[in-house]
């Protein structure tokens, strides 16, 4: 699967954190503004990788579990863990999703998108919404999100399941053995890097 797809299909769900609406219901208020604003943007294709940056930053990152999912990158590698050292990781990870957004939106070319939730259990802080991406000469593809309630009621991605493979999971395997052959340092210098 087309990891650029995934990264667009992300992006447009990490934006989803009212209180008030369930996953669902913010998939469909949020998609229909974010993807009119990437085409803004992008109408020609020929956007350029710091105004995609600057719209990945106003409108998805404060909107994204970072915090939990950098604690699940860091795996067996929190214990010990001082809090400058946890601090830099944040904002590594923070930088290197943004970096990785902004790329994914740069290859969107408006395919249709259509969403379900799935069933959960009314008092459970997890959800996830099913997405059927329609694409125009080829199968559809699946991709699930996976949301997680915070403690102020607050809907917030922190993971995506396409073709069946946590992505979370995935980066998670790379980090925890990159942080075990070169150090934490280096990884969170790595993570700083991209651009």
């Amino acid at each position: 699967m087309n990891k650029l797809l995934v990264g667009i299909f992300l992006l447009l769900f990490s934006s989803l954190t009212l209180a008030s609406q369930a996953p669902l219901a913010l998939i469909n208020e949020v998609g229909e503004t974010l993807f009119s604003d990437i085409k803004q943007i992008n109408q020609d294709g020929q956007a350029s990788p710091q105004e995609m940056r600057k719209l990945v930053k106003a409108h998805l990152m404060s909107h994204i579990d970072i915090r939990f999912v950098s604690y699940k990158l860091l795996g067996k590698h929190i214990k010990g863990l001082k809090k400058p050292e946890a601090v830099a990781f944040i904002s590594a990870v923070e930088h290197y999703l943004e970096v990785s957004y902004a790329s994914a939106l740069m290859q969107y070319k408006g395919q249709q998108v259509q969403f379900e939730s799935m069933p959960m259990d009314e008092q459970s802080k997890y959800a996830t919404v099913k997405a059927i991406v329609k694409q125009p000469a080829g199968p559809d593809i699946d991709i699930h999100f996976k949301f997680r309630k915070s403690k102020n009621g607050q809907w917030r991605v922190y993971d995506l399941v396409a073709e069946g493979i946590s992505l979370l999971s995935a980066k998670q395997k790379e980090i925890s053995v990159r942080i075990s052959q070169v150090g934490l340092a280096k990884v969170t210098a790595e993570l700083n890097a991209k651009s």
